[in-house]
């Protein structure tokens, strides 16, 4: 269990750490709101994970696999993760 939630933190630290630093520059243009960090994170955390997962670091999929983790898995678990947070900045 523990492995499973290192290896999936290894993951997504590559994608938490642009995807905020973009989702609040984008939230500073836009008028500081929770609303609007959040629909901006919602919407580069997939982009993040397209650009960083899909063209620059194609062969990490294999090692996800070796743990267990599908493809399909990780890009459901990223857009889950971003409708989360969506909806938790909703009620702030």
């Amino acid at each position: 269990m523990f492995t499973n939630i290192t290896i999936i933190w290894i993951f997504y630290r590559k994608l938490l750490i642009p995807a905020v630093l973009f989702s609040v520059l984008l939230d500073l243009q836009l008028g500081l709101n929770f609303e609007n960090f959040g629909l901006s994170f919602l919407v580069l955390l997939p982009v993040m994970h397209y650009f960083i997962y899909e063209l620059r670091f194609k062969n990490e999929y294999i090692f996800y696999a070796n743990f267990g983790f599908s493809r399909l898995f990780l890009w459901i678990f990223t857009l889950s993760f971003g409708l989360i947070i969506k909806i938790i900045t909703i009620f702030l």
